[in-house]
């Protein structure tokens, strides 16, 4: 990684990982073309991440990050990278109040990246003084990410019952929640 990368990064962490520990930089991601294309061919890897039609459809991949206003780009989110995409962190639908959280591992590995993935939130809360950060995990998502979820402090809230269409049918989502005291003082973190 270049130094320049480093020198920018918002939150680090020592990751166990199976070659031993790791550092690892989270970094702005810009919304290029060439990074979304990059973020777009990693994502494809996972059947679950976005629906099929985004999956095989550039433009519908890039649309869901981005949309022309008259003569402007605007971003739906904001988004972070660790590394050199050994994954992606970002925020969508974001008010002055809170906002929801995703995250994806390109390499499958959660476990050892808690620590990461705190300190990521941490800098949400701090940077943007969110009151709260929402989580929505589909029933048909890995047990890894339901385990993942709850170990880096996030709360069950509820189950929102038949709310995303994969492969033409109908599945509930888990909604998680992390709130701001819990997130910088340690509550559940």
């Amino acid at each position: 990684m270049t130094s320049t990368l480093v020198d920018n990064y918002i939150a680090s962490a020592v990751c166990k990982e199976p070659e031993g520990d790791i550092e690892r930089f989270v970094y702005p991601m810009e919304l290029s073309i060439e990074n979304l294309r990059i973020f777009w061919e990693k994502s494809r890897q996972f059947r679950t991440v976005f629906r099929d039609e985004v999956n095989g459809d550039f433009r519908k991949f890039c649309e869901l990050f981005i949309s022309h206003e008259g003569d402007h780009l605007r971003a739906h989110g904001l988004f972070w990278c660790i590394d050199d995409f050994v994954g992606v962190y970002y925020i969508t639908r974001i008010t002055e109040v809170e906002c929801d959280v995703h995250y994806t591992f390109f390499d499958r590995r959660h476990t050892g990246r808690e620590q990461l993935t705190k300190n990521v939130l941490k800098y949400g809360f701090e940077h943007f003084g969110f009151q709260r950060m929402n989580v929505a995990i589909p029933m048909y998502a890995s047990r890894h990410t339901f385990g993942f979820t709850i170990a880096i402090g996030f709360k069950k809230e509820g189950v929102k019952r038949k709310c995303i269409k994969y492969k033409g049918e109908w599945f509930d989502a888990t909604h998680f929640g992390l709130l701001r005291d819990e997130a910088l003082n340690g509550t559940r973190l």
